[in-house]
């Protein structure tokens, strides 16, 4: 009898561990994906602060040169 529930229980722990690496490989793709568009955002992110930043400093330039204050 105990045998008996052993193999029961032991083919449950089967089932959920197929489950559990059935899951992994669906959400695996996925994660990757959105790695790949954090990634991709955050180096538009950098762009564009570095983008705003030139142009403060040309701004700051312009200013300097006409002699207003900012």
């Amino acid at each position: 009898m105990v045998e008996n529930v052993d193999n029961l229980v032991l083919e449950q722990l089967r089932l959920i561990r197929s489950d559990i690496q059935k899951l992994d490989e669906k959400l695996s793709g996925r994660i990757g994906d959105l790695e790949a568009k954090v990634d991709g955002n955050t180096g538009i992110l950098v762009a564009l602060g570095r983008y705003l930043h030139d142009i403060d400093g040309r701004v700051e330039h312009i200013e300097t040169k006409l002699g207003i204050e900012g």
